[in-house]
C-alpha cells in the first residue's frame, strides 16, 4: 500500500469514530496539516531520554551522595584511607557505567556532514550496499555514491517503487506494484523478473534475507510470500503471520535482517501500530511492542533496531530483545522529520527526510 493510500485510510477510519476519541482525531488532523501544508511554523527540538535511562542516573547520583555522606562521617584515619579507595573505585564504575550508557545514545544524530536536496517527496524508500544509495527522484531512479554525488539516473515510470538490496545476487531489487525487477549497479543494467502476482494483488513492500525474498501485497494482508534468490527469484511458500488478527491487522512495511524479519503491524479497526521481531526462518514472533503511527524501521549495529514514528513525531532504540534503549521525541518543521534511514557502514547513517537526504556520523 502506497503512502498516500495509508494517510487515506487513516484520516477516513477517523471521522467514523471522531465521536470516541476527539482528542486523538485533533492530533490526527494536526498531522493531515503537516502532509499537505509543508511550511509548518518551526519549533525547538528537544530531547527526552527514556525512563530507563533516568532511573539509572538517579542511582548514579543516589550513590555519590551517599559515598560523599561516608567520608564525611568516618574520623577513623585507616577507615578514611579504605573508604576513599572505595569511593575512588565506585567513582571510576560510575563514570564507567556513565560512558557506557552514553555510548548506547544514537540520538539526535550527529548533525549531517553531507546533505542533497529531495525533489521527490513521493518517495520514502531508499536502499544501499557497500558502494552506492539508490533512491527513486521523479522521473529517474537516482545511483549516488557515498558522498551523495549522482553516478547514475535510470529512467523510471513506475509512481510507487520499494527498494532492497540483496547480497546473494549482489543486486538491488525494485518492487511495484505490478512488477518486480533487479538493478546491477556494476553493470547498470536493470532486469525486470518474471513473477507473477498472487491472486491478482498488487505489490507492496519487499526485503531481503541472506537466501530468500520476502514480499507484501497492498491489501495490507497477514501474508508474506517467500521467494529464492538463485539460480533465479522463485517463489517458495506464503507465511501466515499467526499471530495477528487478519480481519483488522495486516503488514505495513518491514526490514530484513540476521535472519530476523521486524515488521511494522496496522490494526484499522482500533488505528493501533505494533512494531514486532518474527524469525525469518520460522516466522515465530519473537517479541512485539505497540506503538503510534509508525512509518518505517531499520537495523542499527546488525542486531538492534530504530522506529520513526510520526503521529507525535519521535526515534526509538531498540535492543534485540525488545527492551527500549533509548527515546528521542522531535519537534521540527515537519519537512525534517526522519521518514527513513538505513546505515551505510559501522559509521555512517542516511537519513531521509521530506526535504533532504543526510549523512551522519555515528561515532
Amino acid at each position: 500500500m502506497c503512502e498516500h493510500s495509508i494517510h487515506t485510510l487513516n484520516n477516513d477510519h477517523f471521522q467514523e469514530r471522531s465521536n470516541e476519541s476527539p482528542r486523538l482525531v485533533n492530533e490526527i488532523d494536526l498531522v493531515s496539516v503537516q502532509f499537505t501544508n509543508l511550511s509548518v511554523t518551526q519549533r525547538s527540538c528537544f530531547t527526552i531520554l527514556n525512563k530507563w535511562f533516568r532511573d539509572i542516573f538517579q542511582r548514579i547520583k543516589h550513590l555519590d551522595n551517599e559515598n560523599n555522606q561516608q567520608s564525611e562521617e568516618i574520623t577513623n584515619h585507616q577507615q578514611v584511607e579504605l573508604n576513599a579507595g572505595k569511593s575512588r573505585r565506585d567513582n571510576k564504575m560510575t563514570k564507567n557505567f556513565q560512558q557506557k550508557i552514553q555510548q548506547q545514545n544514537l540520538f539526535p544524530f550527529q548533525r549531517p556532514y553531507r546533505t542533497i536536496k529531495i525533489k521527490d517527496k513521493s518517495s520514502v524508500s531508499i536502499a544501499c550496499n557497500d558502494k552506492h544509495i539508490i533512491l527513486k527522484q521523479e522521473p529517474n531512479l537516482c545511483l549516488f555514491d557515498k558522498q551523495l554525488t549522482i553516478v547514475k539516473e535510470i529512467p523510471w515510470t513506475y509512481a510507487h517503487v520499494d527498494i532492497c538490496w540483496s547480497s546473494t545476487p549482489d543486486q538491488f531489487i525494485l518492487i511495484t506494484e505490478k512488477t518486480i525487477s533487479t538493478f546491477d549497479d556494476n553493470t547498470m543494467i536493470l532486469h525486470q523478473c518474471q513473477i507473477d502476482l498472487i491472486n491478482d494483488k498488487e505489490w507492496s513492500f519487499g526485503s531481503c534475507s541472506d537466501t530468500s525474498l520476502y514480499l507484501s501485497t497492498g491489501d495490507m494482508s497477514t501474508t508474506l510470500y517467500e521467494y529464492t534468490l538463485r539460480p533465479t527469484i522463485a517463489f517458495v511458500r506464503e507465511w501466515q503471520l499467526l499471530a495477528l488478527y487478519s480481519r483488522y491487522e495486516g503488514t505495513l512495511t518491514f526490514t530484513c535482517a540476521n535472519d530476523k524479519i521486524a515488521l511494522i503491524i496496522s490494526n484499522i479497526h482500533a488505528f493501533q501500530r505494533c512494531f514486532g521481531l518474527y524469525s525469518s526462518i520460522t516466522f515465530e514472533r519473537l517479541w512485539s511492542i505497540p506503538l503510534n503511527a509508525v512509518v518505517h524501521c531499520c537495523s542499527i549495529n546488525n542486531d538492534q533496531w530504530i522506529v520513526m514514528e510520526l503521529l507525535q513525531p519521535r526515534l526509538l532504540h531498540f535492543s534485540s530483545d525488545g527492551k527500549i534503549l533509548q527515546e528521542y521525541k522531535i519537534k521540527t518543521p515537519s519537512l525534517n522529520i526522519i521518514w527513513n534511514a538505513i546505515q551505510l557502514d559501522k559509521d555512517t547513517i542516511a537519513t531521509l527526510t521530506m526535504d533532504n537526504l543526510n549523512l551522519h556520523k555515528l561515532s
